[in-house]
């Protein structure tokens, strides 16, 4: 990978990073306090830009995987980061949505994230 390249993941996976964080945020405010999110002016456009970030993410950060070959992340945690994200991306408006699984997810999806920013070779 070029040093643009790794600039360009590093950039993309501190955008999920703050997408991460913007959920928590929403989860504080919607689910714990018991506000009301109007799916289409809310939930619908911040999961689609969480999917659609994904999407641009995803095929860069295969790539570094190839090359970088990190012992501590393999293929299938981030399958399971997206997944987690994906999930949590829309929970986080949820009133029933449980505390304990929430923060999980979210601890989850930072740690994955993090792995790939804190790498070496993408600092």
């Amino acid at each position: 990978m070029t040093d643009q390249e790794l600039m360009e993941l590093k950039k993309l996976t501190n955008q999920l990073l703050e997408l991460n964080e913007q959920a928590f945020l929403y989860f504080k405010e919607y689910s714990q306090e018991g506000k009301e999110a109007d799916f289409f002016e809310t939930v619908k456009p911040f999961a689609d830009r969480v999917k659609d970030s994904i999407e641009i993410w995803l095929p860069k950060v295969s790539v570094w995987l190839a090359w970088e070959k990190p012992d501590y992340l393999h293929k299938q945690q981030i399958d399971q980061m997206i997944e987690n994200f994906e999930v949590l991306s829309v929970h986080c408006f949820q009133k029933d949505t449980k505390k304990k699984r929430f923060i999980e997810r979210y601890k989850s999806i930072e740690y994955t994230l993090s792995l790939v920013t804190f790498s070496d070779k993408t600092n």
